[in-house]
């Protein structure tokens, strides 16, 4: 189970920090969490996985749902920070590596969001 949702911004960036796990349980909450911080008006959102343990199918429709809702906004973006191998391999196996910005930290991934 998610222990925490934390929500911090940096250089204009919302970092959204789930700890524990995101799964059927879970995903829902974060959900919520993440659109409405886009419902307040953030267009460059981070989720930061360093303190998630395990993620599973459900967990991984909220972060395409949160791509596709930037993805349609001129000034949004999406990174995610997964440094973990194990987390990180559930990227590559579904391919959305290709699709999302993932980086190993959140400083590279506001990098990432505010390059040009």
């Amino acid at each position: 189970m998610t222990d925490a949702i934390a929500t911090q911004t940096v250089d204009g960036c919302v970092v959204v920090t789930p700890t524990g796990a995101l799964d059927v349980a879970t995903s829902p909450a974060l959900h919520t969490w993440v659109h409405r911080c886009l419902d307040e008006g953030a267009t460059l959102l981070v989720l930061d996985l360093s303190e998630v343990e395990f993620i599973d199918s459900t967990a991984l429709r909220v972060l395409v749902s949160v791509h596709k809702r930037l993805r349609d906004t001129e000034s949004g973006g999406f990174a995610v920070v997964c440094p973990h191998a194990r987390i990180r391999r559930i990227f590559d196996l579904t391919a959305l590596d290709r699709v999302f910005t993932l980086t190993d930290t959140v400083d590279e991934a506001v990098i990432a969001l505010k390059a040009p």
